[in-house]
């Protein structure tokens, strides 16, 4: 995480002449992940590829690098394309080989395809029960018909249409991660091969009586999080389980294909905008914010940061230009940058930039995704704590520079049990540089801030062995910089800003 600065910059060293390397990861991972889905069928013969504006969105990567990969495959043979028509698949396997490669896909991700499925088990059902309270009845009444129409048809159809549904319902939210998110749990999860697939079928229909997929949606419409919460808890519980046992039957009939524990879950909610140069200016921004750079004084020479952060000096200017259009800094020719406090107008200017207003409502949906992940997240994580874990943050805590709150996170993570979900928590966590929020105060972090106060409260929580305490004070804390920071941006050019809600009482203690 880049938020809170503790005062070593050697998790940004060495990015010198990375950039070129980024960009050529960008079209990797594009071209790999487009060719699987087709070489293992996910993606079949005669079916549509999204448009080029719908890959842009989904991978979060420009025109130019879907373009190039979607050469690449025409000219491998896999598609062919149209002009102003989306790409047709034209790979196609023996139905033997299919499965064979399905197969092989799945197993060599076992670990893996588990771990996402247990992470969607305890992070979907509170977001899908929160982003319920922004539906129109009307709108979902509607998509619950259509789900109720195709109840006559396969377990895949029934399937993409409740996705379908849901991927609906996480956009009404108008938070931008959840629905990117759980479209990269469906991926790795590999969702579309389980429901394709007979037995994985029969495992799921032998554990106990389930009243379907339509009477869990229905609970939408009651608007009741403990009951939303249930019903979907109870679906993706018996999927897991399912999953698991199919796998584990795989494994027997496949013994020669070997596990692949090295595969990571992968989301990148800022592919696209994750920039060195972007880095540095957050981290910067920590460093303005909670008093490590003053206002009124100077940053250091292009040079000395350009050694401190291991870039070269144009990748520097790049971060001071950003800083200052943000309104926290002020370039003086023959002087070098001036901190100073965004007022007003710097916000106001900044709302002009379209770029700007996507990376805000980044920030508040980073806030409020958190707000809701954070519990569940350190529920399961707090049992793994060891006391060593707990002794080596009381005294990274003597440190008057360090942030209560990101430090409990960072021990959060390392803690929990399912790295998928601490994937999750990492990039959410790359979103929220801790900076902004302080330089609305003059002190900075100071034990008399609203939000220093709240994350001692939930410190000692921890250390007092309360885990419900601490769990949900965790939560209340980003609901509340959520609610401290909302307003102002509604107010200086943002009206958006205004559908981002705060997680009841239910989600914060």
């Amino acid at each position: 995480m880049v938020s809170g600065y503790n005062g070593n910059s050697s998790d940004i060293k060495q990015w010198e002449g990375l950039e070129i390397r980024d960009k050529q990861t960008l079209y990797q991972h594009v071209y790999q992940d487009l060719k699987e889905q087709i070489r293992t069928g996910r993606v079949r013969y005669g079916e549509k590829l999204p448009s080029m504006s719908g890959l842009c969105d989904f991978y979060h990567v420009g025109l130019r690098t879907v373009r190039d990969v979607l050469r690449t495959l025409k000219e491998e043979g896999y598609i062919c394309t149209e002009e102003r028509k989306a790409a047709t698949v034209l790979y196609r396997q023996p139905d033997c080989q299919e499965s064979d490669s399905a197969i092989r896909s799945v197993l060599g991700r076992k670990k893996l395809i588990v771990n996402v499925h247990r992470t969607i088990t305890i992070l979907m059902p509170p977001i899908i029960a929160f982003s319920s309270q922004c539906l129109n009845q009307e709108e979902l009444m509607q998509w619950l018909q259509a789900l109720t129409r195709s109840r006559f048809n396969s377990p895949e159809i029934r399937w993409r249409a409740c996705s379908k549904l849901l991927y609906s319902l996480l956009e009404h939210s108008k938070n931008l991660l959840f629905r990117d998110m759980f479209i990269s749990f469906e991926l790795y999860g590999r969702l579309s091969f389980f429901q394709s697939q007979k037995r994985y079928l029969e495992l799921f229909a032998k554990r106990g009586k389930f009243r379907g997929t339509v009477w869990v949606m229905e609970s939408l419409l009651t608007q009741d999080p403990s009951e939303i919460t249930a019903r979907f808890t109870d679906m993706f519980q018996r999927t897991t389980a399912a999953v698991e046992e199919y796998l584990d039957e795989l494994s027997q009939e496949f013994p020669e294909i070997p596990d692949q524990v090295d595969i990571s879950f992968l989301w990148a909610p800022e592919r696209g905008r994750d920039h060195y140069y972007t880095q540095i200016t957050r981290d910067l921004i920590d460093k303005i914010g909670n008093g490590y750079y003053q206002a009124g004084n100077f940053l250091p020479s292009e040079a000395t940061l350009s050694r401190e952060y291991g870039v070269c000096v144009s990748t520097v200017r790049k971060a001071i230009a950003m800083l200052n259009e943000l309104g926290f800094g002020e370039t003086r020719n023959a002087q070098g940058t001036r901190i100073i406090l965004p007022g007003e107008e710097a916000t106001l200017r900044c709302m002009k930039s379209k770029t700007y207003k996507r990376d805000t409502l980044l920030y508040l949906s980073g806030l409020q995704l958190m707000a809701i992940a954070v519990r569940p997240a350190a529920l399961l994580a707090y049992p793994h704590i060891t006391s060593e874990a707990r002794k080596a943050l009381q005294n990274r805590l003597q440190d008057p520079t360090l942030f209560p709150l990101d430090e409990m996170i960072h021990l959060i993570i390392a803690s929990l049990p399912l790295p998928p979900l601490g994937t999750v928590l990492t990039e959410v966590g790359k979103l929220l540089y801790w900076g902004y929020y302080y330089s609305f105060f003059p002190n900075g972090v100071s034990n008399d801030n609203p939000l220093s106060q709240k994350s001692h409260g939930a410190l000692v929580s921890f250390l007092a062995g309360d885990a419900e305490g601490f769990t949900g004070r965790l939560s209340a804390c980003y609901c509340y910089v959520l609610e401290f920071i909302r307003p102002f941006m509604i107010e200086n050019g943002l009206p958006e800003a205004a559908g981002i809600l705060t997680p009841g009482e239910s989600l914060c203690f």
